[in-house]
Parts: structure tokens; C-alpha cells; sequence
């Protein structure tokens, strides 16, 4: 018969509400130990508390992903110049992320006269000196038009004779918490702390410029400033500057304080260059309408800013840009010129960019020409030679004989024997090559 332990009435009412504790603790502990779904399928996800208590992902991790923390890598590129998108390939892969998709440019010959855009810009773009200007305009119609039926969120655009900075994607998430750290803006949500590395507010970011103006008084003291310890230095920014007034940025940083390892944020009024840029879907969208079905008021580039001028799109211009054309001096150069007969072609060794200091074109050759498969190998190379030249002799092999090579012992040569001589003929026995050999000892 079994016994029954029987407690006063107020401990076993201690009892149970120990153990109750007990259950609601340990509910809890596996409650906030257990992995979200969510978070552990997104790679490189950087986790956070939230005023709540309750774990979050900061985005700006994504900038270590494959597209930069985009959601997409675009090149725009005429299907003729192979050429760049060869190089294209080279560059992407150095700095180790991947485009998403070719973007093929469309010459204006292709156009149909149907298709030509409305407003003051058709007349302008159908002159002889702006016609090749008429592709342009299609080939980013295409590329918004892509982002749109795609539903991606946000793109980065890369023109196929861009060059950047060997540390891009440093660069990319400085520029990620400046935006988020500025006074341009309101706060970011917490939604756009999760999702969007570059937040959520803008059209476009201009990455590549060759012309900025800011906004007029009074909106002219409107920026912010950021840390970016890669930051070409002031002289090699000054120095991009042309006497044409192209890539002067000098007189631009200091107008909004910036020293050296910083970097200014503006809202983009007037700025000009679409080498490399950031859209947003929302972006795309806005600029199909205001190119495409409603009008083109001038060529491509002078359209985008006089709708920014308008107030009709919103966005961010960084000076000084992140990116910039690669210039070889030569007729392959722009796709929107005609080049005079003797004019030079024009080589990659040449070429440059505008205040670009560590720039991966330039650091390409180094990266590629490195190495000396000859020289490096040399003593491979004598070996494999005294190898070929005595196939059964041993070889003293540099730091040792290597594993899985065995020990080779010499072939004897062959012994003619007549019928009187095998009773004294030497015990026959085979090496490890199944080669049938007199004993050494005998001879």
C-alpha cells in the first residue's frame, strides 16, 4: 500500500506558488531564447533592443550583401561596348558584389517617332547635335520602367564607365548613418531601421556628380555633415576641378564646413551627372511619369533637376560624390559624341577619374599583375624538368618528400639466361610497381 506525503495547508500553498513561478520564468527563457524565423534567415542581420525590450535587426548590416544593401545592382550599357562590361565585371568583383542585371542601352536611331517624348526637350534632342542624347533618355526609361514592373524597392545604377573607391562599401555605410544621424529629415521609424539601410524618404541619391548647385537662400544652409575616414583628401578634390567648371566640388565643401574626413549631405536642388545613382521604386515611378507621359523639358540630366528644382522629386546629393567617370581621353569616352577622324582611341592605362583617390580602376592593374606565375614556381619548374629527365630515379624534393608520392626503387636491366644457367639465375620478385626485378645482392 502506498504512502501519501501529506503537508501543513499554508506550506502547500507555498509550494504551489513556487512552482507556479517556476513555470512562468522558464516559459519566459524559452520565449526570448527562441531564434525568430525572420532574423535568422537574413545574413549579416545586426541585432538591437528596441525601447520595447524586443529584439530588432539594424539594416545598415545588409550594406555587407552582394547588392550593397540595395535591392538591386542595375548596368546601364549600349550592347556594343562589350568592352565596359567587361571591365564592369572585373570591378564588381574586386570589390566583391555582384550586378543584378544589363540594362541594354538603346541608340536613338532604334526609336520609334511615335515614341519620342513630348514637351520643349523632343525639339532639342532631335537637332544633330543632340540626337544621340534621344537613346539616353529611352535607355533610363527602360531602367526605371524595369524597377517598376519588377517591384524592386530600391536600386543602385551604375553607368558602364563609372569608377569608385576600393573601400565602396565603408563608404556606403558611412553615408548610411549619416543620413540616418541628420537633422535633414525626421527620425527614422523603426521600420525603416529594419529594412532600409539608406532610409526610406528619397527619390533618388545622387553618387556621382559633375555639377552641383545648392538650393537659394534661405535653403541654402540646409545640410549635414558625416565622418568618412576614406574620403579623398582636399587636394585631390581640389585638383579634379576643370577650367570649364566641371567637378568643382572645393568651393561646395568648404560653403557647408566640411574637413578633412567628412563628407556633406544637401537636399538636391540642381545637380548634374548620372554616372552612379541610387532610385527608390516610388522614384522610378515619379520619374517615368514626369519624363515619359507628361514631358521632357530639356535633355536628360537638365530634365531630372529641373524637376527636383520644382519640388517634384526629393532626394540627396553627397559632396564630394562617391563615384565618378572614368575618362581615358580617348574616342571611347562617351557614346554620345562623334569623335573627328585622328582623334586618339585612348587605353584604360591612361585613364582617370575625378577626385578618386584610392580609385579601383587605377588599383586594378596591381590587383591582376601580381603575380609572376614563372618566378613564384621556379622551383616547381626544376623539379617537374629532373623528374621528366630521370622518370625511376629518387628525387630529393625541396622541404621533403610530399605525401602520396612513393618511393621509387631503379629498374634493374634485363638478364638474357640460356637453359644451363637458371638453376644459379637470381630469386625473381616484384616492387611495388608490378615490375619483375633481380635482387640487387646478386649481382
Amino acid at each position: 500500500m502506498g504512502s501519501t506525503m501529506i503537508f501543513p495547508k499554508g506550506q502547500s500553498l507555498t509550494i504551489l506558488s513556487i512552482l507556479c513561478a517556476l513555470a512562468v520564468v522558464f516559459f519566459l527563457f524559452k520565449s526570448m531564447s527562441a531564434p525568430d524565423s525572420t532574423l535568422s534567415s537574413v545574413p549579416n542581420a545586426s541585432l538591437s533592443v528596441t525601447n520595447e525590450g524586443l529584439t530588432a535587426r539594424d539594416s545598415i548590416a545588409d550594406i555587407q550583401n552582394k547588392t550593397l544593401g540595395f535591392g538591386a545592382v542595375l548596368l546601364l550599357s549600349l550592347p556594343s561596348r562589350t568592352d565596359r562590361q567587361d571591365t564592369m565585371s572585373l570591378l564588381s568583383a574586386q570589390t566583391n558584389f555582384s550586378i543584378s542585371h544589363i540594362i541594354p542601352g538603346v541608340y536613338s536611331k532604334e526609336i520609334d517617332e511615335k515614341a519620342y517624348p513630348y514637351g520643349p526637350g523632343r525639339d532639342k534632342l532631335l537637332t544633330d547635335r543632340y540626337f544621340p542624347y534621344l537613346g539616353s533618355w529611352r535607355s533610363h526609361m527602360n531602367l526605371f520602367r524595369y524597377i517598376v514592373d519588377n517591384n524592386i524597392e530600391t536600386a543602385l545604377v551604375l553607368e558602364d564607365d563609372v569608377d569608385w573607391d576600393i573601400h565602396l562599401r565603408s563608404q556606403l555605410t558611412s553615408l548610411a548613418r549619416g543620413l540616418r544621424q541628420s537633422a535633414l529629415r525626421k527620425p527614422y521609424s523603426q521600420l525603416e531601421i529594419e529594412t532600409s539601410p539608406y532610409g526610406s524618404d528619397w527619390d533618388m541619391i545622387h553618387l556621382a556628380s559633375s555639377k552641383i548647385r545648392v538650393a537659394p537662400a534661405p535653403r541654402n544652409g540646409a545640410y549635414a555633415r558625416y565622418d568618412d575616414s576614406y574620403r579623398a583628401p582636399m587636394s585631390v578634390v581640389e585638383a579634379a576641378c576643370t577650367e570649364r567648371g566641371w567637378f568643382c566640388f572645393g568651393d561646395l565643401m568648404k560653403q557647408t564646413k566640411v574637413s578633412e574626413g567628412r563628407r556633406s549631405i544637401i537636399p538636391t536642388y540642381n545637380t548634374v551627372g548620372l554616372s552612379s545613382f541610387a532610385v527608390s521604386n516610388r522614384g522610378a515611378r515619379r520619374l517615368l511619369y514626369y519624363l515619359s507621359y507628361k514631358e521632357l523639358v530639356d535633355t536628360l540630366d537638365l530634365s531630372i533637376a529641373d524637376a527636383f528644382q520644382k519640388g517634384n522629386l526629393r532626394g540627396w546629393t553627397v559632396i564630394p560624390p562617391l563615384m565618378a567617370e572614368w575618362k581615358t581621353n580617348g574616342i571611347g569616352d562617351s557614346d554620345l559624341k562623334k569623335f573627328e577622324a585622328g582623334f586618339p582611341i585612348g587605353d584604360n592605362k591612361g585613364g582617370s577619374s575625378a577626385a578618386m583617390h584610392w580609385s579601383v580602376r587605377g588599383e586594378l592593374a596591381q590587383a591582376m599583375e601580381g603575380e609572376d606565375y614563372w618566378k613564384n614556381e621556379e622551383a616547381n619548374w626544376k623539379l617537374a624538368a629532373q623528374r621528366a629527365a630521370s622518370p625511376d630515379a629518387d628525387i630529393e624534393f625541396p622541404g621533403g618528400r610530399p605525401s602520396g608520392i612513393p618511393v621509387v626503387t631503379p629498374a634493374v636491366p634485363a638478364v638474357s639466361l640460356g637453359n644451363s644457367d637458371v638453376e644459379n639465375a637470381p630469386a625473381v620478385t616484384s616492387d611495388n610497381r608490378g615490375v619483375s626485378v633481380a635482387n640487387a645482392d646478386d649481382f
